[in-house]
């Protein structure tokens, strides 16, 4: 393949590392239990999540796909997506849209598809009838898809999007969007972050003799003893019940947490032939969710 001007081995790539660079608190604060000990400092992205031998992130050779060998596809079946993106996007997102509705002859599946487009009318009737809009708009769908622009990863909706996926064990997947010429400057933009490096399952065992359950989480500012505000990995507020783990995740060790960006496949539309692809990376996501 050829080298892709947008890979994270470029320099963007440090930019989240540094952005996310303040000292963690102790993981026992994040998941109300007892002192669990502070994950190692570090610049990567994958310096942020603590590593141990059963890490998702450290098997033998240090690769994810070291513990999780891939999964066996089924031959692709037609398939409704749900689209979440932040709106300001919306020239971007109409490009995977069109090429979603069309029948590629390389890919000629039925498609369909559902997108968070449908509640920005009902922003203001409340949180509770845009939840309710995007509870309904994931139910029919076999997998979330997450496009990615420069802002999307600090959307309180699309992380509830993302959330409605684990929380309805709905396939999920990312593509980023900002390699796609942008309709006024004719260019394309620097990656933005990654939305699935924000929300992650974590399990927790609230008292020795009980059984791990699994939440959802999300890294956010939270102030400290001091009033300082630091970042960590915090229950999600949006949804506060357990979830069942994912088919495609790794497991976190008790008090630890998994980062949905460890296991959801992330692909770029144009340096991976989104126009061709797209509906290929929907249904293997859908398939891997046991949809």
């Amino acid at each position: 393949m050829a080298d892709n001007p947008f890979d994270p081995k470029y320099p963007y790539a440090g930019l989240l590392g540094k952005f996310l660079e303040p000292t963690t608190p102790k993981l026992g604060g994040l998941l109300g239990l007892a002192s669990l000990g502070q994950p190692a400092p570090g610049g990567a992205v994958s310096d942020l999540f603590p590593k141990s031998p059963l890490s998702p992130f450290t098997g033998l050779s240090g690769a994810a796909s070291d513990l999780f060998p891939p999964f066996a596809l089924a031959p692709a079946v037609k398939r409704k997506a749900f689209f979440s993106f932040y709106y300001e996007d919306i020239m971007r997102v109409n490009v995977v849209r069109n090429a979603w509705k069309i029948d590629h002859p390389d890919n000629a599946l039925m498609r369909s598809f559902q997108d968070s487009s449908l509640w920005e009318s009902k922003k203001l009737e409340g949180d509770d009838a845009v939840k309710r809009l995007i509870r309904e708009g994931v139910e029919y769908t076999s997998a979330v898809c997450v496009l990615i622009g420069s802002e999307t990863w600090s959307r309180r909706w699309v992380r509830y999007e993302i959330a409605r996926a684990i929380i309805d064990g709905r396939g999920l997947l990312g593509v980023h969007l900002n390699s796609i010429a942008h309709h006024q400057t004719r260019s394309p933009h620097m990656r933005g972050f990654n939305p699935l490096d924000y929300m992650a399952v974590g399990k927790v065992q609230e008292a020795i003799l009980s059984t791990a359950k699994y939440f959802l989480f999300e890294w956010r500012h939270e102030p400290n003893s001091l009033g300082h505000f630091e970042p960590g990995w915090h229950r999600y507020k949006n949804y506060t019940s357990s979830v069942d783990l994912p088919s495609w995740l790794a497991d976190p060790l008790t008090g630890r947490v998994t980062p949905l960006s460890a296991n959801a496949p992330i692909y770029d539309y144009i340096a991976d032939d989104g126009h061709k692809n797209i509906g290929g990376w929907i249904d293997q996501a859908a398939q891997r969710a046991g949809r």
